[in-house]
């Protein structure tokens, strides 16, 4: 590689993000990053289009009876990508190139370690969390052929995640959107050959998740081998000091009990529906399906801006730029709020324009139109939480940073869902979200901006 040492810490001297105004840089990495999530996050979309329309509505909800387990994968690889990126960025920011290498070049043992074990435990253990989740009889066949390719071959998405959050680490979202487009898009292409052309029915949407991947991860070994990214894989460095890979878990693990509690969110409802609607539960679990594939992919916006707030934020705390660092914040929540506005339009008053894509079934319909309503009436309020998680881990402070966004799910919302129903009627379940996000997230906005007037005042 031809970048010297020298230029790199030049580079990070005249580096925007400790220069340009707020806005702008915060923009500047926001958009791309958003931009590639979303072509990202498409394939998640049109991979429950496609099953819907090419398979059926059953084989929809059989995918999203397992969906949590495909959840899980990914909240604990964003983790171990998340915490090596929250160390990189503050490492690069004060200029510690070796220390930077040092936790890129760890962090791919630790992925590939956890997947490889995460993943055979999964396997060998199916039925018994089928059971577990309540999955329907009806829908146990088809769920199995879909999870059970992406149970064994997740590994690939673990070290390809790990090779992207390094370019976004290092300020180059656009390298990061190269990578994620690329998986997305041949995704879509896959699918479509696989379900429509080789007729291989849900198993063949998984399939074509793990090819998309795998081709994905030969292009982010290029761009990293070109030198897109500020830290270096050195073989010398991976079998580092435990108290790396420490760093790495804590400062990941606000990211893991946020998209992990998504998973167990999802896991949670699921039980819910087959236990509360036992009567009703197969088409209502293809409603919460196909409005969770909606949700995901609108939220997806929210999680560009946390990141594009955590690279921005560790960048300017690591050189002591506190006040950027709380403009940095109040712009990243004020953009959350305007999104969340659109998403509550669309989600609440226009949800069966979203449901009409996936399924003419007018009971899966209705019954999709009633939980959005409730559901995601609160929904701009939720990116507070988010925003909260991605300054602390920014600033390296993994204790706050887990507990502002894992207060919401594990604090607030499960027990409500296990409460409501009870104490009132089944339909209470849905409005366990909006009162999870309200309370949730406006105790996020005011214990950060306590801590960032605090520090700002200290410093």
């Amino acid at each position: 590689m031809s970048t010297t040492t020298a230029d790199i810490e030049l580079a990070q001297q005249e580096s925007p993000l400790l220069t340009a105004p707020i806005f702008k840089q915060f923009c500047f990495l926001a958009i791309p990053t958003i931009l590639g999530m979303l072509i990202s996050g498409l394939y998640s979309f049109v991979d429950a289009l496609f099953i819907s329309q090419g398979i059926g509505a059953q084989a929809m909800g059989a995918v999203s009876a397992v969906f949590p387990i495909q959840m899980l994968l990914i909240a604990i690889s964003t983790m171990l990508g998340s915490g090596m990126a929250s160390l990189v960025s503050r490492y690069l920011g004060a200029k510690r190139q070796h220390d930077a290498n040092q936790v890129f070049s760890a962090s791919f043992l630790l992925a590939m370690s956890a997947a490889l074990i995460l993943c055979l435990v999964t396997y060998f253990n199916l039925d018994n969390i089928f059971n577990l989740l309540a999955v329907p009889d009806s829908l146990k066949v088809q769920a199995n052929s879909y999870i059970t390719p992406i149970v064994l071959f997740w590994v690939v998405g673990f070290v390809c995640n790990q090779i992207t959050e390094g370019f976004r680490a290092s300020g180059n979202p656009k390298a990061m959107m190269q990578v994620l487009t690329t998986a997305s898009v041949l995704n879509i292409i896959l699918d479509a050959i696989f379900i429509f052309v080789f007729e291989w029915g849900v198993a063949g949407a998984a399939w074509a998740t793990i090819c998309a991947i795998s081709i994905a991860l030969v292009m982010a070994l290029q761009l990293q081998a070109k030198g897109e990214s500020k830290v270096q894989f050195n073989k010398q460095q991976l079998f580092s000091p435990l108290r790396v890979h420490t760093k790495i878990i804590s400062l990941g693990l606000p990211v893991l009990l946020s998209h992990g509690g998504f998973s167990v969110i999802l896991a949670a409802t699921i039980y819910s529906i087959s236990t509360v609607f036992a009567e009703n539960s197969e088409p209502l679990i293809t409603a919460h399906g196909i409005l969770v594939r909606s949700y995901m992919f609108l939220f997806l916006p929210i999680i560009g801006m946390m990141v594009a707030l955590q690279t921005l934020a560790g960048f300017n705390y690591g050189a002591g730029q506190y006040q950027r660092v709380y403009k940095a914040y109040i712009v990243a929540c004020a953009m959350s709020v305007g999104w969340g506005l659109i998403v509550t339009f669309i989600l609440c008053l226009n949800a069966q324009w979203l449901i009409a894509l996936f399924t003419q079934d007018q009971h899966v319909t209705e019954l999709g139109k009633h939980i959005a309503l409730i559901s995601f009436c609160a929904f701009a309020l939720s990116g507070f939480c988010m925003m909260s998680s991605g300054l602390f881990q920014g600033m390296g402070r993994a204790l706050p940073a887990t507990m502002l966004d894992a207060a919401r799910t594990y604090i607030v919302l499960l027990p409500l869902m296990a409460v409501l129903p009870d104490a009132f009627t089944p339909d209470a379940l849905w409005w366990s979200f909006p009162i999870a996000d309200t309370v949730g997230g406006l105790f996020a906005l005011a214990f950060s901006l306590f801590t960032l007037k605090k520090l700002m005042k200290n410093n």
